[in-house]
């Protein structure tokens, strides 16, 4: 919609997981570290965990694209399913099974133990990656370790990589997957970007976009985004992508907080209501509008200069209260009486 204005190649902050996009932040980097070195090793599990939004998908696809020709790959992505529903789909992945084939359980082992027989005669491995894999049924789970069994004296036939949110990590450490735990050597967790990642994010998916600098994003504009989003990569592309939307309605290229802030705005969510109505961190305080002169009012009510008031009232009303009855006993009413209208008021 707004390519042509800014003079992109292409949206930079498209939701998809678009490995050209793909942004090496230093977890990013470690994550992608410790995969490719479970998978190397024949390590059997790993196990990578992060946040809604935090890049999973986009780092696996970015593995896949690293791994060499000697690397089969089986990608599973509908977790939910029975055990042998998800053994059909990294065999029909494999090529190993069709997709129309209807063989049961004992049937499609025995085609994947024969299967990771071949490949290690031709030395290649075989990887099984599991996304949302917090979806996994406990059954699933214990039913995948079993098939780690399938190994030489030497190394595992089948690595399994198990990627999903938080929750996979409270999954595992039920008591019934204690054997499954044991079996994971390698674990990670991608942690959200710092507010210097954020704005480095930034700035890498515009270049990749093909902007030539004169698309760009103030400190201030970016520490908003941050704000906004957490450091989620998901999250600073909505961000993003709406400020570049509004930036094409108004013809801007460059944006400030205040602008990002309005940008967000239209979003109609907490996250974007939170930053209208906070203000930035460090900004001075706003001065009160200048009123014009009249009566000074009376401190409100529970002030401690309300409070001082009261009793400094209440000691005086005390004492010409006592002066008067001293007056009475010594026969002095009248002076009483006038003593008592000038302390009161009445």
């Amino acid at each position: 919609m707004y390519e042509k204005f800014y003079g992109f190649t292409e949206k930079p902050f498209n939701l998809t997981p678009d490995p050209d996009f793909f942004f090496l932040s230093s977890v990013h980097k470690r994550a992608l570290d410790h995969l490719v070195y479970g998978l190397e090793s024949g390590m059997g599990f790993i196990q990578v965990t992060g946040e809604i939004g935090s890049g999973k998908t986009t780092l696996i696809k970015c593995l896949l694209r690293q791994l060499s020709r000697e690397v089969k790959v089986a990608y599973v992505i509908h977790s939910k399913g029975t055990f042998v529903q998800i053994l059909r789909m990294i065999l029909e992945d494999l090529e190993v099974v069709a997709a129309d084939h209807k063989l049961g359980k004992e049937a499609l082992l025995s085609r994947l133990r024969d299967y990771l027989a071949e490949q290690a005669r031709y030395h290649n491995s075989v990887v099984v990656i599991i996304d949302e894999a917090q979806n996994l049924q406990l059954e699933v789970l214990e039913e995948l370790r079993m098939l780690s069994n399938f190994e030489t004296a030497k190394a595992k036939l089948l690595q399994i990589a198990l990627v999903g949110q938080p929750e996979l990590r409270d999954l595992l450490r039920r008591p019934e997957l204690e054997q499954l735990r044991q079996r994971i050597t390698v674990r990670f967790h991608i942690y959200p970007l710092s507010e210097q990642e954020t704005r480095s994010y930034i700035r890498h998916r515009l270049n990749v976009a093909g902007s030539d600098g004169a698309v760009r994003f103030t400190a201030a504009a970016s520490r908003v985004v941050h704000r906004y989003s957490g450091g989620l990569p998901r999250l600073i592309n909505v961000a993003c992508d709406a400020t570049l939307l509004a930036g094409f309605v108004e013809e801007r290229r460059v944006f400030n907080e205040q602008f990002v802030r309005d940008a967000l705005r239209e979003l109609a969510d907490e996250r974007a209501a939170f930053l209208a109505e906070s203000a930035a961190p460090g900004a001075p305080a706003a001065a009160e509008p200048a009123r014009e002169p009249g009566p000074r009012a009376l401190p409100a009510a529970g002030s401690p200069r309300r409070g001082l008031v009261a009793a400094a009232a209440a000691v005086l009303l005390a004492l010409g209260l006592a002066v008067a009855l001293f007056l009475v006993r010594r026969g002095g009413a009248e002076r009483a009486g006038e003593l008592w209208r000038i302390v009161t008021g009445r």
